[in-house]
């Protein structure tokens, strides 16, 4: 049963941070672009691999213009804070070669960085990405970019070096994940958002 871009799931991170999750829209481009700006540029270069301060507002419109099938795009944002732009965002490309594959980028608020926000946001693309018939995520991460490395071994990742970067390649099999801190966070989550997912489908029978 394929993900209705029109709602929302209501999550709260570990501290009790209530959030709003959903899908990217095009009507989303100022809030996109501002939270961009907040970003440190250490975070800016881990998401873009350059040294960037503005985004192109041909990129801010891929981001905010996803079909949902081939390009799926998530955002968290604060419930009651309007101050925050937005709090993290998730998104994969099917790949063109290989269709039950995607490459999968993230981006979080650098004030809500090592609070579970992208796992979150994990769970709920992850979901999304089966109803597709997506079974594997691909990651590329900079040699630099040590905690999102970390993050993909915690979760049981496999990884290829390559000259700048390394590719990591996550399987969509819950079974498969490490028995680790990052292994069963993530099957909190999974489990979150198949219970949003079995509500969806009620309402709708």
């Amino acid at each position: 049963m394929p993900f209705d871009p029109h709602r929302e799931l209501s999550l709260s991170l570990a501290d009790g941070t209530p959030l709003s999750v959903r899908s990217i829209r095009p009507e989303d481009r100022d809030f996109i672009a501002e939270a961009f700006r907040r970003l440190s540029p250490e975070a800016r270069y881990f998401r873009f691999w350059m040294r960037v301060r503005e985004l192109n507002p041909r990129l801010i419109d891929q981001i905010c213009s996803p079909d949902q099938k081939d390009h799926v795009a998530w955002v968290a944002r604060h419930q009651t804070r309007e101050d925050i732009p937005g709090i993290g965002g998730a998104s994969f490309w099917r790949l063109k070669e290989d269709t039950q594959a995607a490459e999968v980028s993230f981006t979080v608020a650098d004030e809500f960085q090592g609070r579970g926000v992208a796992t979150l946001l994990l769970a709920v693309i992850w979901q999304h990405a089966l109803t597709l018939g997506i079974t594997r995520f691909v990651g590329h991460v900079l040699h630099e970019n040590v905690a999102m490395r970390a993050w993909w071994d915690a979760l049981g990742a496999m990884e290829q070096e390559a000259p700048r970067h390394w590719i990591t390649t996550l399987i969509l099999d819950e079974s498969l994940l490490e028995h680790s801190h990052a292994g069963n966070s993530l099957r909190v989550r999974l489990a979150q958002v198949r219970e949003w997912m079995n509500e969806e489908k009620t309402l709708k029978d």
